[in-house]
């Protein structure tokens, strides 16, 4: 166990199980070597040359082409440059944060794979291995971890393990005596390795010495094209368990992987004149890169919605299923020689390498499945608590401003009497709970609690709305007996008799039209009020406000219509007097 500073760090934003859902996609890197002795002596010619820090260009016999790529890194690269401008950092940080990550080489053999993944591998076989400019991709990582680690305030736990894939066979590097190897799968852990040993590395020296042990057991020969070619594909899997106490005293653990891949290259049997065993192996090692570049052509395919994807057609492609179109980070590191020689291979290279920047990964953080429920209730419980806050402050106001009278109407509509005036009965405190494993109980019984109360709160709240909707059809209701009413009396004051009906009319249609001025004002103040809802908390008051005048007005048009309704008929007596007597004249 490491002990940690307590500073503060930014954390990756993500949640569990769905942290990016569009897709990442794999990051891709070309890394061209230098012309070695034996192609300058031949003549051989570079056939690479690097346009910029994105793009690469391929010159062929029919003429030249450009490959873009998330980074080029043409033959003056320095290891130390390597390792900053690839973006390895960044994938290790991740790793950290409880996500898995994969950083594998491809490419031809002596296209320098494994110089770029480990560096000199007599340096690092050493016992007295000290690091220096040549260490590559692994040694750099686990130094850079290993320092990130310290600085942050998680205690980290650190476990490793080393195998590779010698003749479509699995062994582990750390205890070759062990045999052969059996890879299982599961719904939890996917493909893994039955029995493979898994070393705990309390300081830095435990994982680079797990470096040490893995380069030394594993299998390498000389043929015409690399005096130390690697036989066999190479994993260096580093576990990493991130513990941090919440504010409540509970732990949260959060689980990272990185997987180190260092490809065994796919040669011609032709030139590299290999024989007996050799033949075997180069066959084993063509058969699992070409079912890998199967796989990378029908993840890469966009033209295809839901491709078959062959990752249980090799063991290889069945240990990379995670970081091909799975759940980690990914990094491809595509090694090519620039040697005319080999102009085949470097386009075969390139192209798996632009169809690999097609693919789409969903990394997740993985944390404890338990861990995970307490994360989502904590979460459901701090959004109830913001529901029911909003909704207790939006009840508060209502009630707190309505008049008696509307007070009255609200107790009437079935309110409960404990949730008068915005209050709402008090709530029983949960339990106590004597032990942290009943924790999932006690977030349970708080998220009912607070549902419970919100759904007395939005009871109280539609209470209200339905009260104003009444009011607004009540208005509505009276503003069409005035029109009606302005209808009647409009065609009595075209009549014949004008001298007897004139004064009488002309009031009554000045009196409808202030009454229909005032009502419209009132409509226009509502509306803005109505307006204005989403961007002030206090719209409830206004609302109230503007109930409370509507009210009023109804009970004066009330009033207005009677009024109105007792002169129609007094005057239309009056004029059926004035006929009968004029027809009697």
């Amino acid at each position: 166990m490491i002990q940690r500073k307590n500073t503060p760090r930014s954390h990756i934003s993500g949640t569990t199980g769905t942290d990016i859902e569009i897709g990442e996609s794999v990051r891709v890197c070309v890394r061209s070597r230098p012309l070695n002795e034996k192609e300058i002596s031949s003549g051989d010619t570079s056939c690479v040359s690097v346009v910029n820090p994105q793009t690469l260009q391929l010159n062929l016999k029919s003429g030249s082409k450009n490959f873009r790529f998330h980074q080029v890194m043409g033959e003056n690269y320095t290891q130390g440059q390597m390792f900053s401008d690839s973006g390895v950092h960044i994938l290790l940080d991740s790793v950290l944060d409880g996500y898995s990550g994969c950083v594998f080489a491809y490419g031809q053999t002596g296209s320098g794979k494994t110089y770029t993944m480990a560096g000199v591998e007599e340096n690092l076989g050493k016992q007295d291995y000290v690091s220096n400019e040549t260490d590559g991709i692994i040694p750099r990582s686990i130094s850079y971890m290993w320092q990130n680690m310290t600085r942050r305030k998680e205690q980290y736990y650190v476990k490793a393990a080393f195998m590779e894939i010698y003749n479509e066979q699995l062994r582990d590097l750390l205890n070759p005596s062990s045999g052969v190897l059996h890879l299982r799968w599961n719904i939890k852990s996917g493909f893994y390795v039955e029995n493979m040993l898994i070393v705990d590395c309390t300081n830095i020296d435990d994982l680079i010495m797990v470096l040490h042990e893995g380069i030394r057991n594993r299998k390498t020969s000389s043929h015409e094209l690399n005096k130390d070619s690697s036989r066999s594909h190479s994993l260096l899997l580093i576990h990493t368990i991130s513990e941090e106490k919440n504010e409540d005293g509970h732990s949260f653990k959060k689980y990272g992987k990185i997987s180190f891949v260092d490809l065994a290259g796919s040669e011609r049997l032709k030139e590299s004149k290999s024989q007996g065993v050799m033949i075997k192996e180069t066959g084993n090692i063509n058969k699992s890169l070409f079912m890998l570049g199967k796989v990378i052509s029908a993840l890469g395919d966009k033209k295809k919605v839901k491709p078959h994807i062959p990752y249980r057609d090799s063991k290889l492609t069945k240990l990379l299923m995670d970081s091909l179109g799975g759940t980690s980070k990914a990094l491809m590191i595509a090694n090519i020689s620039p040697a005319s020689a080999y102009v085949e291979e470097t386009m075969s290279t390139l192209n798996y390498a632009t169809r690999a920047m097609n693919i789409k990964n969903k990394p997740v953080i993985q944390v404890d499945n338990k861990e995970q429920i307490i994360f989502n209730l904590k979460r459901e419980i701090q959004l109830l608590k913001l529901e029911n806050e909003y909704l207790k402050d939006q009840l508060s106001r209502i009630n707190g401003s309505l008049p008696p009278m509307m007070v009255d109407v609200s107790r009437s509509r079935s309110l409960s009497a404990k949730s008068q005036n915005g209050k709402l009965p008090p709530i029983a405190n949960p339990p106590h709970i004597q032990s942290t494993d009943n924790i999932l109980e006690e977030y349970n019984f708080e998220i009912k609690r607070y549902k419970e109360e919100n759904l007395q709160l939005k009871s109280s709240k539609e209470i209200y709305d339905k009260q104003t909707h009444m009011v607004l059809e009540e208005n509505q209701g009276l503003i069409q007996k005035l029109n009606n009413l302005e209808h009647v009396f409009s065609g009595i004051s075209n009549t014949s008799d004008k001298t007897v009906s004139q004064y009488t009319v002309t009031n009554l249609l000045n009196e409808n039209s202030s009454m229909k001025r005032q009502i419209s004002k009132i409509e226009q103040d509502r509306a803005y009020s109505r307006g204005r809802e989403g961007a002030k908390s206090a719209q409830n008051v206004s609302e109230v406000g503007d109930a409370m005048q509507l009210r009023q007005m109804n009970t004066q048009l009330q009033k207005r219509i009677e009024f109105l309704q007792k002169r129609e008929k007094d005057l239309l007596e009056h004029l059926m007097k004035f006929q009968k007597e004029k027809g009697v004249a």
